[in-house]
């Protein structure tokens, strides 16, 4: 796996940056993206740069992570996380996903993952960057300097993140789904 120093990144795209974390890596096999959100895109994840206090959480509409699984465990990449580059799976579930604290809230605010293999995610994301864009076509925020992803496809970045969707090469899980998989 690259450092975190080797990654490339632009705030408020974090499908992008997984998308170039991934595209760098040479062994793909063990990689996934996986992208997190839920039916009302309102997803809270604590442990992120982008939150007003330290034990803060951040409501996304949705957030794309890499995991590296292992034979001994698993690994997080996340670069909007305050958590250490190549976070541990088990601290970073307990940290960024809080159970004691989402049990207290609305169920409508349930997370689901969208996992996918990373040399699939290479090939599938397409994005044109539109969701970025305010109704007078000026970016909410600045774009990434490296080119459009796989801009000679439509973009499909919202089919990814609507989890209703059935998506080929794609697994849609829960949160005990997902510990499963990535725990052991």
């Amino acid at each position: 796996m690259i450092s975190a120093e080797e990654a490339l990144y632009q705030s408020c795209y974090c499908e992008e940056n997984v998308y170039k974390l991934i595209e760098k890596i040479d062994d793909k096999n063990g990689i996934f993206a996986i992208i997190i959100s839920n039916d009302c895109k309102m997803i809270p994840l604590w442990k992120q740069k982008a939150a007003k206090s330290i034990n803060g959480h951040v409501l996304w509409d949705y957030h794309v992570i890499a995991i590296e699984k292992e034979k001994n465990g698993s690994k997080v990449y996340d670069l909007d996380s305050t958590l250490e580059w190549s976070c541990d799976f088990l601290e970073y579930w307990e940290k960024t996903m809080n159970l004691a604290e989402m049990a207290q809230r609305d169920t409508k605010f349930r997370r689901k993952f969208r996992v996918i293999p990373g040399e699939n995610y290479i090939s599938l994301l397409s994005s044109d960057r539109s969701h970025m864009l305010s109704k007078n076509g000026v970016y909410l925020k600045p774009p990434p300097e490296w080119p459009l992803i796989n801009s000679h496809k439509p973009s499909n970045l919202m089919e990814l993140i609507r989890m209703s969707e059935q998506i080929e090469n794609t697994t849609v899980m829960d949160e005990p789904e997902l510990f499963q998989l990535f725990s052991k």
